[in-house]
């Protein structure tokens, strides 16, 4: 039986969009989420989901790009030893108007297969003598392998979803480069019979690509926890670096509880991670609630009675939650709605 859970749940907290604040937050009715976050020590953590796990993994925290690409890759086909730096280049769709340039990512595109392999072969018959290399193994995941580091920092693709890009794109040495190579992409991709086909059926164009997450593979990792539960492809390529196996996320604590037989476990949830970044504060409530009724009001009641001796809550706006038994006792602590705790925007990060 788990004595320890990590429980990371990346948009329970934040980061709160800038666009829809409003006099307030929204309250969602999740009372044991209210409690746990009363009575927990507090400390900070990384300010984005992916380097928390990367910190929790043994991985340096402090880089500008965590290197999700090399990472993501280990559960894409990737090799461990293959060498290169790598970076994300997810399909994309840009919206202009007369000053600002919107980003759609590649949940709203539908994209098929044959798509991003035509969309890949003409990129690399174009960027082939500079050294490019893009590949799809997945139709909204891909990747640009590079000889070296690029000499940019790249904001995640989270960060741009729903924005306007342009104070968003990457920075660096090589920055004005690497803004020049976004035009030529997207001259060659708006012209494509891919395109052309999608845009006569009234679907977005893939028009564009979004960079981020760059560096080379780690050498190594260490797993923070003897169970891992996770279905993302960060924590999974993660797994995989530090040797662990990982088990797809429980819906439910007590699925959690009845299969973990390890001391220690830490479970990833994807439930409610767009819900914020979309704009859908509807949405975000209703997740909310139902993880206080399948996760957080099972993980107080274990507390209570000493079934759970530690949770660490990461619920994405910088901080970590600790929670002990001795929690129970700390009755003066008055309970405030989770719309309290939330990271406000992510423009500065």
């Amino acid at each position: 039986m788990a004595n320890t859970l990590h429980l990371l749940i990346p948009g329970l907290l934040g980061p709160w969009p800038a666009a829809s604040a409003g006099p307030a937050a929204p309250a969602p009715l999740a009372p044991a989420l209210a409690w746990l976050l009363a009575r927990a020590e507090r400390h900070a953590a990384p300010p984005s989901p992916d380097a928390t796990l990367c910190e929790l993994f043994g991985l340096p925290a402090s880089a500008a790009d965590p290197p999700v690409a090399a990472l993501t890759r280990l559960v894409d086909g990737g090799e461990i030893n293959e060498g290169g730096w790598w970076l994300r280049a997810d399909p994309v769709h840009l919206r202009a108007d007369m000053r600002t340039v919107f980003l759609v990512d590649a949940r709203a595109l539908a994209i098929e297969p044959d798509e991003a392999g035509a969309l890949v072969a003409v990129f690399n018959q174009t960027f082939f003598e500079d050294g490019l290399r893009l590949i799809a193994p997945c139709p909204d995941r891909w990747y640009l392998r590079l000889p070296a580091d690029p000499g940019i920092t790249t904001r995640p693709l989270f960060d741009a979803v729903g924005r306007d890009i342009n104070s968003l794109l990457p920075q660096g040495p090589a920055g004005r480069r690497w803004h020049t190579l976004l035009t030529e992409i997207q001259m060659l991709f708006h012209q494509h019979p891919v395109n052309q086909a999608r845009e006569a059926h009234n679907r977005p164009p893939i028009n564009s690509v979004w960079f981020w997450g760059g560096g080379e593979c780690p050498a190594a990792a260490r797993s923070p926890a003897a169970g891992l539960y996770a279905d993302d492809p960060l924590t999974r390529g993660l797994a995989r670096l530090a040797g662990a196996t990982v088990s797809p996320a429980p819906e439910y604590a007590e699925d959690w509880m009845d299969a973990a037989t390890e001391p220690d476990s830490l479970v990833a949830l994807e439930t409610i991670r767009h819900e914020l970044i979309d704009g859908d504060l509807e949405a975000w409530v209703d997740g909310v609630a139902a993880l206080d009724r399948g996760w957080f009001a099972p993980c107080r009641r274990w507390l209570q009675t000493g079934q759970l001796a530690t949770l660490y809550l990461y619920p994405g706006n910088g901080q970590r939650y600790t929670l002990t038994r001795a929690a129970r006792w700390r009755f003066w602590r008055r309970s405030r709605p989770p719309s309290a705790y939330l990271a406000t925007g992510n423009n500065d990060r």
